[in-house]
């Protein structure tokens, strides 16, 4: 996996003296900034000479500052294969909000060079054809499952959030072959949902799953909506990768409409009292 620019000034920041080390701090925190600043300004932002930007450049390779600002700009824009900023515990609140929000981007950005569109397509093909939809999750995904289970029955479709173990097996091991399991699970290895496919499918019922490919779960899948998931997590940050998940259920929520012939059914105002509600 190729190392952006931003992590390399993070690794190499421990070995730096203290005036570089100021650089190297201010560059972090406001990158978006540095790459329209002059080099007379970064000095006196970090209150350093102008050998000491050059040699924080040189650092890393660049012949100048003109190139090293480069490098920074094309560093802020997303790229696959997908990048990933730990948020380490000294960070600044500035590098927390910038970490946060660009891995967030990266996140999206491998999402549309990875995912494939038939697979949403014969999703909501699915989906759509079915008589009943109970949606699966555990964990953090159950806010992704209550997020569909909303959108869904917004297109007037019949489903519901299935949260906890014994509900979950309850409807898991009455499914009819009319209706659609439709499960999320970033890691595609939780051995409930495994097991809740592999009952649902024995009575009949389609399984629908957005995780990842090659997992126990997408092996035991009617339908596979493959989501790659992030290498690596930390304590500190919501997982950026569900955001994927959710724009998995707006594309389907759209094919479906279009995949009936609607004019994008709405049941808004007797699920969101709130919008005719207002003060």
């Amino acid at each position: 996996m190729a190392v952006s620019l931003l992590q390399r000034i993070l690794q190499e920041s421990e070995g730096m003296g203290s005036a570089e080390l100021r650089v190297a701090r201010f560059v972090s925190a406001n990158p978006s900034d540095v790459i329209h600043m002059s080099m007379a300004r970064l000095s006196q932002e970090c209150a350093v000479s102008d050998p000491t930007i050059m040699r924080f450049c040189r650092r890393f390779d660049f012949q100048g500052y003109q190139d090293f600002k480069l490098h920074l700009a094309q560093s802020l824009v997303p790229s696959a294969p997908f990048a990933y900023e730990q948020i380490v515990p000294d960070d600044s609140i500035q590098n927390v909000v910038r970490k946060t929000a660009r891995n967030s981007l990266n996140a999206i950005q491998r999402l549309l060079e990875d995912l494939e569109p038939q697979q949403v397509d014969e999703g909501a093909r699915l989906l759509n054809a079915a008589s009943w939809v109970g949606i699966y999750a555990s964990g953090i995904s159950e806010i992704t499952a209550l997020d569909a289970e909303h959108k869904f029955q917004r297109l007037g479709m019949r489903c519901a959030a299935l949260i906890g173990r014994k509900k979950q097996w309850l409807h898991a091991e009455t499914s009819r072959p009319s209706e659609v399991v439709l499960i999320f699970s970033q890691s595609g290895h939780t051995k409930q949902m495994v097991d809740i496919a592999t009952a649902a499918r024995a009575k009949g019922a389609r399984v629908l799953s957005i995780t990842a490919a090659q997992s126990p779960l997408a092996q035991v899948s009617d339908v596979l909506i493959s989501v790659l998931p992030y290498d690596r997590t930390e304590l500190m940050t919501p997982l950026a990768s569900r955001l994927n998940h959710h724009l998995v259920v707006n594309m389907l929520v759209t094919a479906i409409a279009m995949t009936s012939g609607s004019e994008f059914p709405d049941q808004l105002p007797a699920l969101d009292f709130w919008q005719t509600e207002k003060i």
